[in-house]
């Protein structure tokens, strides 16, 4: 029956990383055996109680974990059947690690995996973190703060397939140094988030996984993008690897971690340039008499597969077009003097005047020819009088008149 006037906490950690005396740090009183060697003190799960400003506070101190090796299945039972055994509810679990540690050994991870197989997510929300052998001024607390609480925290998604966590409190503690003021704090911090946890029942406990073993799986060139960047398409590969986990006594639990990236590369796939073709002749045309080149600036899109070493032309397209004048239409004005002949009464006019005309050569050298039209103020005209002409029989006469007749007919 769980006692609501008491708190529970177990500690659970490697050989050697101050458990025991974590526990009488927090009970305040040495009832725990400790030892200054790296060999563990604690064999078997043990518990001791004391009454600290009229709260009863119990620490169950579990046996050391080797550094490096899993935790073997004897020690999941006897922790196992303790807690079966172990009617009164636990408040809190702390995890209790080294100062000088940045890594979460196998052991922690075998005991934090046999502890979340036993009571399910529960446990999630009764996690804590204790760093010992820490000083006031730890350098590093900031960077497990950044670093190994992500750390923990992807181990405990692994195993429950949480996708949110609860915050994983961390606490510094010197336990050579007691009396030092950020001890007292860290651990009046954590006995006040320890009653806040609501008992969860450790004699109920689920048939746990007794240890496990892994195996690595590995995959090549996974294909995890497709992107371009300036004129080049890339797809993204990664290898990647993920450890299988196969419980001891479960073989049909299995499951995995998350994937990690080992390798990324990039392929390149397809290239798109442009080919241009500047100042091309397409033709002429003709506006207001004036003769002009047509010329394009051309563009069209080239597509280079490198996986195949093919390339692929798109249609020219004008790009800009220009207009170049080549030759021009001349005016030029023709003046020619003509001389006719009127007849009037009594004689007739010799008339002389200046014409003019447009001659137009198109830009091809073809000429054309307007009409002449009479210059006005150039026309002179000579009024020539006809003269009787006397036929003279005696002298020839008829020869004469003939004669006459002639010389009329040239003037008209």
């Amino acid at each position: 029956m769980q006692n609501q006037n008491n708190v529970v906490v177990m500690f659970i950690g490697d050989t050697g990383s101050g458990k025991s005396s974590l526990g009488n740090l927090y009970l305040k009183e040495t009832v725990f055996e400790t030892s200054q060697k790296p060999s563990a003190c604690t064999l078997d799960p043990t518990r001791h109680a004391n009454f600290v400003n009229g709260m009863e506070r119990v620490v169950i101190d579990t046996e050391g974990f080797d550094d490096g090796d899993h935790i073997t299945e004897e020690q999941i039972q006897k922790l196992a059947q303790y807690l079966k055994n172990f009617e009164v509810g636990i408040n809190a679990i702390g995890i209790v690690i080294q100062a000088q540690l940045m890594r979460l050994t196998r052991g922690v991870k075998d005991v934090i995996k046999f502890v979340y197989d036993a009571f399910g997510d529960v446990i999630l929300s009764h996690l804590c973190v204790f760093w010992t052998f820490s000083k006031k001024d730890f350098p590093d607390r900031q960077i497990r703060e950044q670093q190994y609480k992500p750390m923990l925290a992807k181990y405990l998604q692994e195993i429950s397939g949480a996708k949110t966590l609860p915050n994983i409190p961390f606490y510094y503690v010197d336990t050579q140094k007691p009396d030092k003021e950020f001890c007292v704090q860290s651990m009046t911090q954590f006995h006040g988030w320890a009653v806040s946890r609501q008992k969860f029942s450790s004699s109920q406990i689920n048939e746990a996984t007794f240890g496990y073993y892994t195996e690595t799986e590995t995959e090549e060139r996974v294909k995890v993008d497709t992107f371009t960047e300036g004129k080049i398409t890339y797809e993204k590969f990664i290898d990647r690897v993920r450890s299988k986990i196969i419980p001891n006594n479960n073989k049909n639990a299995i499951h995995y971690t998350n994937w990690e990236t080992t390798k990324e590369y990039l392929e390149k796939i397809e290239e798109v340039t442009e080919e241009k073709q500047n100042n091309v002749l397409s033709g002429y045309v003709y506006e207001n008499g004036n003769k002009y080149e047509v010329r394009h600036d051309l563009v069209r899109e080239v597509k280079f597969y490198f996986r195949t070493n093919e390339r692929k032309e798109g249609n020219w397209s004008i790009a800009k077009e220009n207009k170049v004048l080549v030759g021009e239409t001349k005016t030029n004005e023709e003046i020619t003097e003509k001389n006719w002949v009127e007849i009037v009464e009594g004689g007739f006019n010799q008339i002389t005047a200046s014409f003019k005309r447009i001659v137009k050569i198109s830009p091809d050298g073809e000429p054309s020819f307007g009409e002449f039209q009479e210059i006005s103020g150039t026309r002179k005209v000579n009024f020539i009088k006809n003269e009787p002409i006397i036929i003279n029989k005696r002298s020839g006469g008829w020869w004469k008149a003939v004669a006459g007749a002639v010389v009329g007919s040239f003037f008209l």
